[in-house]
């Protein structure tokens, strides 16, 4: 799960596709040509890897800044746009038309339009600084600098828009809310029966964040680590507050960290290159952070259809359409076009599953407001601004952790959640099913100020009265935080090295679940991986063999469980796995021959486990992309590390402990230049756990 969790685009760079080098026209730039290629000097100072912009006023902020982003990071703006914008083709050619076709049928491009609009004609300051960070990025541009993946490309970039800021924002939301997750489960309940259904939904072992049931009133109308520590129990008497948000690791990072100071406030936080405000952060009142919540904002609809009329309720209609258009460009410029017809029905638009049609009726589609949001909890200075600001956050729905010079900490579900009858599986639209009769604002109902300590891992928010979500991270992140911080509090108050540590742990105790599956059902083999873990810390070392036949033994029990199915098999949670296993659901000798296959291994974990992160363009130039290296963790460590070849984890690590500093670290450099030395500078630093202070 993500954002700030999911594993779905995640920002641009889940849509990666592989280019072969016999497209591209020049040498590999760190040996060719290009190595030559001179930039011009740096438009604001780094300091300790954050970009530091300081103007004498906001309109000179917004604008410096969009000419340092355009300086350090445009290519990777630039394609975080047109993935948004459907227009990828035009810069890369057919690998891309899926992508584009994918994106603009579900309308993103649209919605940030319409976003736009309404910030101008509502907020005219706002929509004012957005046009000074829009002119900051072209007059960069406008001065032609060498930009390398370009001149790869034979492409020149093109001027940005205040509405490609917008389509960032809703690429971002998209990845975060956003997928087919309930068509993928209608897959398996199809397959399995209702009994599945009321696994998936149920999973009584999940630990909710909130400890208390949340009662929600309909009449109401309108992969990731958190956590805070309340002054009561840190060494300083101040609190803390940590993040590390699990996104994809891409080359360069997701994220800039920068710090904006203005006489009005200073600023300092990580931001999506494109987009000018501080996403994650802190202005010395106040601090943030997010984890996704999983809240469910995205409904499908199924109808009787008679050519491009469908039935609803009682009613023959005829679908709207709209044509999309796509430019495919080759390298040398030359473009061919390709149209798609798009139906909308009064659900929204009309996509394919499976030969299936359904309406996809998704809230980050609306006119939503993050970006104001953030802005003004850019600016707050205490509890109360910041919860002003909160009430323009629409989606992604995020675990939102909270504290304060003043010793408040506070724990918010951001965002708005739509009221309806369900909304796990694809309704009956022709019947009139599912519709959404109100908005609930969620800080208003799930919330909880100054706790002793709080953390979120995507695991549940809290169980309620109405459905909420179906889908949500295991518990055994989240579990494990909490677990490190009553450790910690037995020996004495909680330093910031604590919370370092925490950071950094990749002990797995999704392993207890494990040993009491083998026990009940692992036979033979089970016994003896059994045997072997009874024996082992459950810690996801590089140099522990125990560890490569758990993560083994975890993988083939998932494939063996789901991918007869024809989905992920990652797309089940683990725990749901163990109760469809217990319950007869899964035939049980998976866990046999999981455990067969695990004990085949006789390799380190870290012979097997390695970071891959890659540049847009590394499958024909690997020099662009990040060496490969050992990574501790697993799918389940709170220093997470899913998979054998490591695309996803800590996209930064954030720790803000008032009275102490702010601590920082990116998976990678601040310069999005590939020919620059600050490319991948805070790369290796970040694989051993280090941090910077900035603050």
């Amino acid at each position: 799960m993500k954002w700030v969790g999911v594993a779905v685009i995640v920002l641009v760079f889940l849509v990666v596709f592989l280019m072969p080098p016999s497209l591209l026209r020049f040498a590999d730039p760190f040996q060719g040509p290009l190595k030559a290629v001179a930039r011009p000097a740096p438009p604001a100072p780094l300091e300790n890897y954050a970009l530091v912009i300081k103007a004498a006023d906001e309109r000179e902020a917004f604008y410096k800044l969009g000419y340092a982003h355009a300086y350090y990071r445009f290519f990777q703006m630039d394609v975080m746009r047109r993935v948004a914008e459907g227009r990828l083709s035009e810069l890369v050619g057919g690998a891309a038309l899926d992508t584009d076709i994918y994106f603009r049928t579900r309308g993103l491009y649209m919605s940030a339009e319409k976003t736009w609009e309404y910030i101008k004609q509502n907020y005219p300051q706002y929509a004012a600084l957005v046009e000074e960070y829009v002119r900051g990025v072209n007059d960069y541009l406008a001065a032609n600098p060498p930009i390398v993946e370009y001149l790869i490309l034979g492409k020149r970039p093109e001027p940005w828009r205040p509405v490609d800021t917008f389509a960032v924002n809703k690429l971002i939301a998209w990845s975060l809310s956003g997928g087919e997750d309930d068509l993928q489960l209608k897959v398996l309940v199809d397959a399995l029966g209702p009994q599945f259904l009321d696994i998936a939904l149920a999973r009584e072992l999940n630990t909710p964040i909130l400890p208390r049931k949340a009662t929600f009133s309909p009449a109401i109308e309108l992969g990731s680590n958190n956590w805070i520590i309340s002054p009561n129990l840190t060494a300083t008497g101040r609190p803390i507050l940590a993040n590390d948000p699990h996104l994809s690791l891409t080359a360069p990072p997701t994220w800039i960290f920068q710090r904006v100071e203005t006489p009005d406030y200073t600023v300092m936080g990580v931001a999506f290159p494109g987009t000018p405000v501080v996403v994650i952060g802190t202005n010395g009142y106040v601090a943030w952070g997010f984890t996704n919540t999983g809240v469910d904002v995205i409904d499908y609809y199924y109808y009787v259809w008679n050519g491009t009329k469908y039935l609803y309720k009682g009613a023959w209609i005829e679908a709207d359409k709209r044509v999309e258009r796509f430019r495919i460009c080759d390298l040398d410029n030359r473009c061919v076009e390709k149209t798609v017809e798009v139906l909308e029905t009064v659900h929204g638009p009309v996509i394919e599953f499976r030969g299936q049609r359904y309406a996809m009726r998704w809230l980050g589609n609306n006119v939503t407001l993050e970006a104001l949001a953030l802005y003004y909890m850019d600016r707050a200075r205490n509890l109360t601004e910041f919860l002003n600001g909160l009430r323009y956050f629409v989606t992604p729905s995020q675990n939102t952790v909270y504290a304060d010079r003043y010793g408040v900490v506070a724990y918010f579900a951001s965002g708005y959640y739509p009221i309806r009858e369900g909304g796990y599986l694809p309704f009956n639209g022709s019947r009139g099913e599912g519709e959404w009769t109100g908005y609930v604002w969620l800080p208003s109902v799930l919330n909880y100020v100054n706790p002793p300590y709080l953390a979120t891992a995507n695991n549940k928010v809290a169980d309620a009265n109405i459905y909420l979500q179906w889908r949500w991270a295991d518990r055994y992140r989240h579990d494990r935080i909490m677990e490190l911080i009553a450790q910690k509090l037995a020996r004495g108050k909680i330093t910031v090295e604590d919370v370092m540590d925490i950071q950094r742990d990749v002990v797995d105790i999704s392993c207890r679940d494990v040993k009491q599956l083998l026990e009940l059902y692992g036979g033979d083999s089970g016994r003896r991986l059994l045997d072997e873990l009874n024996r082992w810390s459950c810690e996801m070392s590089p140099g522990s063999t125990t560890a490569s036949r758990y993560a083994a033994f975890l993988y083939n029990l998932q494939k063996l469980a789901w991918e007869r199915f024809n989905i992920s098999i990652t797309f089940v949670p683990f725990e749901v796995t163990v109760a469809s296993i217990k319950k007869g659901l899964i035939d049980r000798s998976v866990v046999e021959k999981a455990a067969e296959e695990a004990l085949k291994v006789n390799a380190p974990w870290g012979s097997v486990h390695k970071y891959a992160i890659s540049h847009l363009l590394g499958s024909a130039f690997p020099g662009l992309n990040y060496r490969r290296v050992e990574a501790p963790g697993d799918w389940f460590t709170v220093n997470v590390a899913p998979g054998f070849n490591v695309a996803h984890g800590p996209s930064v690590r954030f720790i803000v402990a008032f009275g102490s500093g702010v601590y920082m670290m990116l998976p990678g450099g601040p310069d999005g230049d590939p020919l620059s030395p600050l490319y991948d500078a805070m790369y290796m630093p970040w694989v051993r756990g280090e941090y910077v202070k900035v603050g």
